[in-house]
């Protein structure tokens, strides 16, 4: 363990961390890596390895381990190797996969039933062109995985203090004050400059201001079965496996390994629906009874057993009752939030310790890049970074709604139930139709899921024929020199605002920094990572007058006297005007036609 002398916090600190899970450690561990001499400061309640929920990753995470230089390590067998997930869900009880980079035909001539074993079901229209090891993410013990990246930011030069717990963070003139207190009783402050709070929803910096989705409310009962049977794996053996989730009558199952003969499995019904009609029901009783409700793994658990040995104190299964919700707001000054403590979203798409370690990774850019370029508002580079949080809290949760919403694979009254309250979800697709980013305004757009697997869960999700594969590459609009005689009308407020975003070609730990539209609508935050466009800060009046015209050729002949002299040559301008029409109308900002709306019908 890594300590200040005398065994106990520092008094003053640069950075301090308010908790050690993926969140904390990845920040942690990157700003450290890329900005040795800051000195940071890592408060953690408990002793590691200590247990979490959360226990399957998604590809995109595999950025950040690698950054953290961790990723080798788990693909050399620290984990089990996950190469999708499987559904029961939709339209009827006929599965489906998203899969990452999908299963094919064997380099040596395997046939599809060969290569992807999964009991019961047949899964050979699943595998597309030909791959010999497919792309993976991670199922993982989290005992072992957060005490690895814990000791992974040690490694790059964080003080880790655990079983030391934060009391209060107050403002000072220097930034916070920070008091802790260790498991000895010992107390003590840490005048920090900066404070990056993953402490899980029970945070500091965010308590008391959090916006709850009021319809994802859910109740988990969850548990480790041994002797249990793995309902996929691939060529025969072992070497991968995919998170399987299954619709059942009062709700959905998760059941996939986290080790050889480990099953982490879970069932998930409402709060009110636990409440209401199964009060007085132990969480063991309905544990085992809702697995009965599901035919694709009763056979597979048969024989198995609750094991004592993972979940604390020996218990056999844990509950949880948790609603979606995010932090607003999830910065501030001299502080900011990440993985739980600024973002939690429904289990049913496996994105919380992967939101976890992206939102730590971020932040930690995004404190480097305040440090390198002190040119740039420290402010608005942290207001992209809460831009970033709300645009995966917002994909996330309408994700979630379209399961919720159009879900027919297990009707009963319950799902009924989940439809109607869900009715924002519904979706109406009309079959074989093509889509375009545009013309499909409800397709979220998450960081934390790759655009292959975004199309296949939609579809998957509300049985729909319909050709969501190509919605990121098609905009669906046509093009700026084509705009001048269409008419246009707003469908939410936005403005001109600074934006991060990854990228090449940048020196290291730093983040591309560039002005696009954003909008603080939440209606509209699945499509805040849409679209990505640099647009000149100096053409901000033409981004704040356009609500106030009825076509796109009346901005363009207002451009020039918008900007005024200077900015661009005049006869640009009007291209540039057109410009910002076609990303705000690819974001779903703006409609267009090309023929009149109707007028607005007169105010009561």
């Amino acid at each position: 363990m890594s300590h200040h002398p005398g065994n106990e916090p520092p008094p003053s600190s640069d950075v301090v961390v308010l908790g050690g899970g993926p969140a904390g450690a990845s920040f942690a561990a990157i700003v450290k890596k890329y900005a040795p001499s800051v000195r940071v400061t890592v408060l953690e309640k408990a002793r590691f390895p200590r247990w979490r929920i959360g226990e399957s990753t998604i590809p995109v995470a595999n950025a950040v381990l690698r950054d953290l230089e961790v990723y080798d390590r788990l693909a050399a067998g620290e984990a089990v190797k996950k190469i999708g997930i499987t559904f029961v869900w939709g339209a009827d009880r006929r599965p489906w996969n998203a899969d990452y980079l999908v299963l094919a035909e064997g380099a040596a001539g395997e046939r599809p039933g060969q290569v992807l074993d999964v009991v019961g079901q047949d899964f050979e229209n699943l595998r597309r062109a030909p791959q010999r090891e497919p792309f993976t993410a991670f199922n993982v013990r989290r005992d072992r995985f957060d005490a690895m990246l814990l000791d992974q930011a040690r490694a790059f030069g964080a003080a880790v203090f655990e079983a030391t717990r934060a009391t209060a963070v107050a403002p000072s003139p220097g930034g916070h004050l920070v008091r802790w207190q260790d498991e000895g009783g010992r107390e003590g402050v840490i005048e920090a400059g900066f404070v990056l709070d993953a402490g899980g929803l029970g945070a500091i910096m965010t308590r008391g201001r959090r916006r709850r989705d009021p319809h994802m409310n859910n109740f988990a009962v969850y548990g480790y079965l041994a002797n249990a049977g793995w309902k996929v794996t691939y060529s025969g053996r072992r070497d991968y496996t995919t998170v399987f989730i299954a619709s059942i009558p009062r709700g959905w199952i998760w059941y996939f390994p986290i080790d050889d003969d480990v099953m982490s499995v879970g069932v998930v019904t409402s709060r009110d629906h636990f409440r209401d009609r199964l009060a007085g029901i132990d969480p063991e009783t309905f544990f085992w009874d809702m697995l009965s409700d599901c035919p694709e793994v009763a056979a597979l658990v048969a024989d198995a057993r609750l094991r004592d040995d993972v979940l604390p104190e020996r218990a056999r299964v844990g509950v949880s009752q948790d609603w979606s919700s995010w932090a607003e707001p999830a910065v501030g000054q001299g502080w900011a939030a990440a993985g739980d403590a600024a973002v939690f979203v429904d289990p049913i798409l496996s994105s919380g310790v992967t939101l976890a370690l992206q939102s730590g990774h971020r932040a930690a850019y995004t404190l480097l890049t305040a440090r390198a370029r002190p040119e740039l508002d420290p402010a608005a580079l942290w207001r992209a970074y809460a831009d970033y949080l709300r645009g995966e809290a917002g994909a996330f949760l309408t994700l979630a709604r379209f399961f919720y919403g159009n879900n027919r694979a297990a009707e009963s009254w319950w799902w009924e139930a989940q439809r109607l309250v869900n009715a924002a979800g519904q979706l109406e697709i009309e079959p074989r139709r093509a889509f375009t980013m545009a013309t499909a305004g409800f397709f979220p757009a998450p960081r934390a899921l790759s655009v292959e697997i975004v199309g296949p869960l939609i579809t998957g999700a509300t049985g729909a024929d319909a050709d969501l594969r190509h919605v990121y590459e098609h905009s669906g609009v046509p093009a700026a020199d084509q705009l001048a005689g269409w008419h246009m009308r707003p469908r939410t407020q936005f403005r001109l605002g600074l934006r991060t975003e990854p990228g090449r070609d940048l020196p290291p730990g730093e983040l591309h920094v560039f002005y696009d539209l954003v909008t603080e609508d939440p209606g509209f935050f699945h499509r805040l990572a849409v679209a990505p466009s640099a647009i000149s800060p100096s053409l901000a009046p033409i981004v704040d007058a356009l609500p106030r015209y009825r076509t796109v050729q009346a901005l363009m002949d207002a451009a020039p006297d918008l900007v005024g002299p200077g900015v661009a040559p005049a006869e640009r301008l009007p291209g540039l005007a057109a410009h910002i029409v076609r990303v705000a109308a690819i974001k779903g900002f703006v409609e267009l036609s090309a023929r009149p709306f109707p007028a607005p019908p007169p105010p009561p």
